[in-house]
C-alpha cells in the first residue's frame, strides 16, 4: 500500500511539473505572438529585435515581427528582405523566392535582395537561375565585392575555375585586403592565375624649354594568403638625364575589413628619389566608404617626409576618391599647432565611372599640387610650388585575358619658381594574369 502511494506521488509531482512546464512554454509562445505596433513604436528598434530573434534560431518570431512591421511601413525593404532570408534559412525556399522577387518588383536592383535570391539559387543547386542575378546585379553594382565573391562561388561550383580565378582577381583589384578573396584564389587549381603582370609608357610634352620625357615601367605581382606582393621597375629619360628606379609593393590584410600598403625603392639617378619608402592603412567603413592614412618618405639630396589620407566610396558603378597630401616645412611636425597653415597642400578628386564590370571603366582626375606616388615625381621642392591638372583615362579589354588602359592629363605646372609650364601626359598600360 505505502509502495503503491509513493509511486501515486511520484506520477503526480512529475504530472504537475509537465503541466507546469507546458503553462509556461504557452504563454511564452504567448507573449511571442503578442505584438502591438502604436504610432510611437520605434520600427527599427523593432527590426532590430526581430533580427536577434532569427540570429538566434527563432526564425518564426522574426518573422511574425517582420509582418507586423510590413503591415505599417510595407515598403521598408530592409524588413521584408531579411524575412525572406529566414526562409531561406528554414529550407522553405518558394516562400524566400516570393518576398525576395516582391522586393525586386518594388525596388529593382535592390543590393540586399539580391545576394539573398543568388544564395537561395546556389544553395538549391540552380547555379544558372544564380548566373542570371549576378548577372543583373554586377550590370548596376560592378565593383560589388560581395556579388563577386559569390560570382566566383558559383563559378567553382560550375567547374570553372580559371573565370573564378579572373573574377577574384578583380575582387583583389578592387580591396587588395580581401582575405576571403585571397583565401579562395590560393585553393584553386588554376594557380597559375595568381600571378599578374604589366607594363606601361608614359611620355610628357612641355610647352617650351624641354624635350619630351618619357619614361617605360614593368611590374609583377603575386598573391599569398597573407595579401600580394609587387616587385616594379621603371626607367626613364628626363631632362637629358637617364635613370632607373626598383621598388617592392606589399598589400597585406590585418582583418577582414582593414589592410596595409607598403612601398620601398630605391634609385641611383638624380630625376628618382635616391630612397622612397610608404605605408599607409586603408579601413573599410559602412556604406562601402574607405578612409585611409599614410606616409610617404622621398629622399633626394635632401629628405622629405609627407602625410597623406583619403576617402573614398563604391556607389553603384560609380568609384570617387579624394585625397589630401601634406608636406610640413624642413623642422616641423604634426604636433605643431600651424602645421596645416605652414604646410605644403596637395588635393586630389576622382571620378571613376564602369562599364559593366569592374574591368572597364573610364575616368576622370582633377589635382592641384603634385602627387608623390606619381613617378614623374622629379624633386623634393615640386610639393612647393603650383601645379594644376586634369586628366582621364580609360580600361577596357584587349583580348583574352589582357586588358589595355589609356590616360591623358593635361597640367599648368610650375617647375621652377615663378617658371609656368602647360605640360601634356600620355600614357598606355598592358595588363594581364597568368
Amino acid at each position: 500500500m505505502k509502495t503503491a502511494l509513493n509511486t501515486l506521488f511520484i506520477v503526480l509531482f512529475l504530472g504537475s511539473i509537465l503541466l507546469t512546464g507546458h503553462r509556461v512554454s504557452a504563454q511564452t509562445r504567448g507573449r511571442d505572438t503578442t505584438i502591438v505596433i502604436t504610432e510611437k513604436t520605434d520600427i527599427d528598434a523593432l527590426f532590430r529585435q526581430a533580427r536577434n530573434y532569427g540570429n538566434s534560431g527563432n526564425t518564426d518570431q522574426a518573422r511574425r515581427i517582420c509582418q507586423k512591421i510590413l503591415e505599417k511601413s510595407p515598403t521598408y525593404y530592409e524588413v521584408r528582405t531579411y524575412m525572406g532570408r529566414t526562409y531561406a534559412w528554414d529550407k522553405q525556399y518558394d516562400n524566400a523566392r516570393t518576398e525576395l522577387s516582391r522586393v525586386l518588383i518594388e525596388k529593382e536592383n535592390d543590393l540586399d535582395a539580391l545576394l539573398a535570391l543568388i544564395d537561395v539559387e546556389t544553395w538549391t543547386n540552380n547555379y544558372d537561375v544564380a548566373s542570371d542575378y549576378l548577372r543583373l546585379g554586377l550590370a548596376s553594382y560592378p565593383t560589388s565585392e560581395d556579388l563577386l565573391i559569390k560570382k566566383a562561388k558559383v563559378q567553382i561550383k560550375q567547374d570553372d575555375e580559371e573565370s573564378a580565378a579572373i573574377t577574384l582577381r578583380r575582387v583583389i583589384d578592387v580591396n587588395p585586403g580581401n582575405k576571403e578573396a585571397l583565401n579562395l584564389m590560393i585553393s584553386l587549381d588554376a594557380d597559375r592565375l595568381n600571378n599578374q603582370i604589366q607594363v606601361g609608357y608614359d611620355a610628357d610634352f612641355f610647352n617650351k624649354d624641354y624635350k619630351p620625357q618619357q619614361q617605360f615601367s614593368a611590374e609583377i605581382g603575386r598573391s599569398f594568403k597573407f595579401g600580394s606582393i609587387i616587385m616594379r621597375g621603371n626607367a626613364a629619360e628626363r631632362f637629358s638625364k637617364q635613370g632607373v628606379q626598383y621598388e617592392i609593393e606589399s598589400y597585406i590584410h590585418f582583418t577582414p575589413t582593414s589592410y596595409v600598403d607598403a612601398t620601398v625603392g630605391t634609385s641611383t639617378s638624380k630625376i628618382y628619389p635616391q630612397q622612397n619608402y610608404g605605408a599607409e592603412v586603408y579601413q573599410k567603413l559602412p556604406a562601402n566608404f574607405e578612409l585611409s592614412g599614410g606616409i610617404r618618405y622621398l629622399k633626394f639630396t635632401t629628405s622629405t617626409t609627407i602625410y597623406t589620407t583619403s576617402l573614398s566610396n563604391y556607389y553603384k558603378n560609380y568609384w570617387i576618391s579624394f585625397r589630401m597630401f601634406l608636406t610640413p616645412r624642413q623642422n616641423d611636425t604634426l604636433r605643431d599647432l600651424n602645421i596645416i597653415q605652414n604646410s605644403s597642400q596637395t588635393y586630389f578628386f576622382r571620378l571613376r565611372r564602369y562599364l559593366g564590370d569592374a574591368d572597364h571603366y573610364i575616368g576622370m582626375r582633377l589635382g592641384y599640387g603634385e602627387s608623390p606616388d606619381d613617378r614623374r615625381y622629379y624633386s623634393q621642392t615640386i610639393t612647393k610650388l603650383t601645379t594644376w591638372q586634369i586628366g582621364f583615362e580609360l580600361q577596357q579589354r584587349a583580348f583574352g585575358r589582357y586588358y589595355i588602359k589609356g590616360d591623358i592629363n593635361y597640367a599648368n605646372q610650375e617647375l621652377r619658381k615663378n617658371a609656368i609650364y602647360q605640360r601634356v601626359s600620355l600614357g598606355l598600360q598592358l595588363k594581364t594574369n597568368f
